[in-house]
């Protein structure tokens, strides 16, 4: 399966290892940019790159396309909080090798709340962690540690996202489910 990838897991990103250092196998095909527009923006107070799902509207994204077993797929999901968080859907993307169009799976966000836009980046084309925005990544395992050591809504990534009342309990039993997986994954 060709996957897509446009944020922390491309090359010189904070969670690319993620692609080496987990079980499964993963190759690299091409860089390669969507052939429809989506908004990327980076957001929370952990400046997580987040692609809107609303195609059409932003830019071309730039990124990489790699083919992964049914390992790394699994993998992915689990890093991505796919279903829960993110959505895997396929589209069709330009390589920049050869020219010719894939279909490559890609993680969309499904639904957030209108701050997580209003509080994030202009649309950006090509995520960096280190690029002119002065957004830097916050490391998932230094994120984790902080949702998993805070008893309060303060550090409530799910809400952060998709709203909703900051102490409801399904939305904090999430967040700490997703720092767990991020605990467990590779650093």
């Amino acid at each position: 399966m060709l996957v897509f990838v446009y944020g922390t897991l491309k090359s010189g990103e904070p969670n690319h290892h993620v692609m080496s250092a987990t079980a499964g196998t993963h190759r690299f095909i091409s860089n390669g940019t969507t052939v429809d527009k989506f908004p990327l923006i980076i957001s929370t107070q952990f400046n997580i790159p987040f692609l809107l799902h609303k195609p059409g509207e932003g830019n071309k994204i730039e990124g990489e396309v790699y083919e992964v077993d049914g390992v790394k797929l699994a993998v992915l999901d689990e890093l991505e909080a796919y279903p829960t968080l993110y959505d895997r859907k396929e589209i069709k993307i330009k390589l920049s090798a050869d020219g010719n169009t894939v279909a490559a799976s890609l993680y969309l966000l499904k639904r957030w709340r209108e701050e997580l836009v209003t509080s994030g980046t202009p649309y950006l084309t090509n995520y960096s962690s280190n690029g002119p925005h002065g957004r830097q990544y916050v490391d998932r395992y230094v994120r984790a540690k902080e949702i998993i050591d805070d008893h309060t809504s303060k550090t409530n990534l799910y809400y952060e996202i998709l709203g909703g009342p900051p102490a409801d309990p399904i939305l904090r039993k999430l967040n700490e489910q997703k720092a767990k997986v991020d605990l467990e994954l590779p650093q």
